[in-house]
């Protein structure tokens, strides 16, 4: 595939022998640039694994992890620098927001550019832009403790979009918030990888929003299966 992550045969297995524990048994997942898809799946089914592997905390046992032509894991990691890799290829969002608190909200979007090597001015330009994207440039100025939940929540999205990373991983980004708040962070997310050609990944136990994605992925005792839904 030409963007995206594509994800073959992920094997995760803790321990060995008698005592091992396999949390991922051969994972099979596609998801192309541009596209938001859901991961669902009953608590210990292997989500949380999953994740860390797709974001390269943790090292797979085994299998063949690709973004876009790149491959990034075939058996052993295929990139020298997985700290890069994560600022400048995967972009995070996770359930709480973790905004910086000293920061405003336009340094907190800035840093991840900024240490990426962009300059101030320009990575603060770059921040204020995707503010404006998403409808919280006129909090720009404004601290973290001052946001409602789901301006928070827009700030970090922003933050995951900053450094243009081909995927985005996002754990349970709907769940402190309401029904409405919930499916416009979901419209949101979809604007986003269509504009961005990002593709999306959504871990969710939120039934509010699972009926919104067309594809979905259930994994099970750390298998996945594909699940394809007409969304109006």
């Amino acid at each position: 595939m030409a963007d995206g992550i594509c994800i073959e045969r992920l094997v995760k297995t803790y321990g060995s022998g008698d005592t091992a524990v396999h949390a991922l048994r051969g994972v099979e997942m596609e998801v192309a640039a541009g596209e938001v898809v859901g991961l669902i799946g009953p608590s210990g089914s292997g989500k949380s694994t999953l994740l860390k592997c797709l974001g390269a905390v943790i090292a797979p046992t085994s299998g063949r992890m690709t973004i876009g032509t790149d491959v990034i894991f075939d058996d052993g990691w295929k990139v020298d620098d997985l700290r890069a890799l994560r600022r400048d290829r995967i972009g995070f969002i996770f359930q709480a927001p973790y905004l910086i608190p000293f920061l405003d909200v336009t340094d907190n979007v800035a840093l991840l550019p900024m240490l990426a090597g962009k300059s101030n001015a320009e990575s603060r330009k770059e921040a204020r832009a995707l503010l404006d994207a998403l409808d919280v440039g006129h909090r720009a100025a404004a601290m973290p403790s001052q946001l409602s939940g789901g301006e928070q929540q827009r700030v970090a999205i922003a933050r995951a979009l900053v450094n243009r990373p081909p995927v985005i991983l996002a754990d349970e980004p709907t769940a402190p918030l309401d029904g409405e708040r919930a499916l416009a962070v979901v419209a949101l997310l979809n604007d986003m990888a269509r504009q961005f050609d990002t593709a999306i990944i959504v871990v969710t136990h939120d039934e509010k929003i699972i009926p919104t994605f067309r594809r979905l992925y259930h994994i099970r005792d750390g298998v996945t299966v594909e699940e394809r839904q007409p969304v109006d």
